[in-house]
Order: C-alpha cells, then sequence, then structure tokens
C-alpha cells in the first residue's frame, strides 16, 4: 500500500484565512506595542523542547506546518533545546526567543499531532496567550491535562464535542501554545494571564503514543 502525498502547501490569496490570521496578529501587536508604530506581518519563532530523538510522524507535521507559515507570508525561525529537563529547556528556549526580534513563540512538542494550519489558527484568535488542550498518556486513566479552579482546588478541564470554540482556562498545558512576546516581557514573577483554549483546535491534535490519545479517544483520522 503505497503512502498517500500530503505535501501540498500552497500561499494564500487576499481575503482568504490566512491574510485574515495575519490581520489579528497585527491588530494584536498594535494593541500591545507603541501606538503608530508600522504595520507588518507577524512573525513566529518554534520553540520545541526535546530528548535526542523526536517522532517522525511530529517531524513531518512541523515541517508541514512550517512551510504553511512561510507560504503564507510569515517569518519563522525553529529552535530546539534537547535534554532530559523540561524546565531548563523552556528557559533556555524562552531566553532565545527574548534575545530575538520575532513577536510570537509557538510552543509545540515533540510527541504532538496537529493540522498543518494550527500555528495559523492560533495566530487567528489575537489572544496574547492561547493554546490546546490534550490528554496524558497514562492508563487507565488518560485525563485531561487542562485544569480549572484555583491552587488545592483543581478539577479536570474537559474538551468536548459541545464545547465552544474558545473558552478561559486556569492550567494550560505547554504542548501546543501561541504566546505574543508581551507576556514574557511583562513579568515579574508571579505571573497572572488571562489565558484562552482554543478548543476546536484542540479536538484535531493528540500526543502520539501506542495510540492516539486524542480528545475523545476515537481512532484519529
Amino acid at each position: 500500500m503505497k503512502n498517500k502525498p500530503k505535501f501540498n502547501v500552497k500561499s494564500a490569496p487576499a481575503n482568504t484565512p490566512a491574510t485574515q490570521t495575519s490581520n489579528a496578529a497585527q491588530k494584536l501587536q498594535q494593541s500591545l506595542g507603541a501606538p503608530g508604530q508600522p504595520q507588518k506581518p507577524p512573525s513566529v519563532m518554534i520553540a520545541v523542547p526535546a530528548m535526542e530523538m523526536v517522532n517522525a510522524e511530529f517531524a513531518q507535521h512541523l515541517a508541514m506546518a512550517a512551510a504553511n507559515m512561510v507560504a503564507n507570508g510569515i517569518k519563522i525561525n525553529c529552535a530546539f533545546n534537547i535534554g532530559s529537563v523540561i524546565t531548563i529547556a523552556r528557559r533556555n528556549l524562552t531566553d532565545i526567543f527574548l534575545k530575538s526580534d520575532f513577536d510570537f513563540i509557538w510552543w509545540v512538542d515533540s510527541d504532538m499531532k496537529f493540522p498543518i494550519d494550527a500555528p495559523l489558527r492560533l495566530l487567528s484568535r489575537g489572544k496574547p496567550l492561547v493554546g490546546c488542550n490534550y490528554r496524558r498518556r497514562r492508563f487507565p486513566n488518560p485525563n485531561f491535562t487542562g485544569m480549572k479552579g484555583t491552587s488545592g482546588n483543581f478539577s479536570e478541564f474537559k474538551t468536548e464535542d459541545t464545547s465552544p470554540d474558545m473558552e478561559l482556562i486556569d492550567v494550560l498545558p505547554h504542548g501546543m501554545v501561541m504566546a505574543h512576546r508581551s507576556v514574557y516581557e511583562k513579568i515579574p514573577q508571579p505571573h497572572y494571564f488571562e489565558i484562552w483554549c482554543d478548543q476546536a483546535l484542540s479536538k484535531e491534535i493528540a500526543h502520539i503514543g501506542i495510540f492516539h490519545f486524542n480528545y475523545n479517544l476515537s481512532v484519529p483520522q
């Protein structure tokens, strides 16, 4: 059985969802930046904390998503940090991002499966911090990673067929997140931000494991 080719990326003409994505990202930059700054297409640094090897399916999806951003006029760069301590890897990647001139950082873990237009869709939300919910790769209860509530009183944040496209969340997993640089530039700690979950996109990503841990545990398409 032959593999079907998947790599078919075309640039988008005006007034398409990709153009709308760029406009939403530009409006966000204007609202967060100094007034009177000239408009420019958004730029995205892809940040991948990883061990010494990554999943082949992830690599294919990342390559297609990156090509799709370039085809739609978005400047990109890709930074990997290889190591066994995820917190150190994220800290290092954040430092690289803040020393660059990129507008957004797209965090994507090396065991994720996602649509080719995932970063464009996250940009189109026009939020400084937005990401996706997904299940843990854990038996017998692969519960969702997202949580709602306050410290000491958290409960599982679920993605279901009836979930709205966008929903506020209190604790968001970091495997599929788009963040504007202002999120990191504003800190001193502690960090308090309104965090959004893209529930519509959450239904189309999956944690890669023995089988794909997608939101409803069905067999993915």
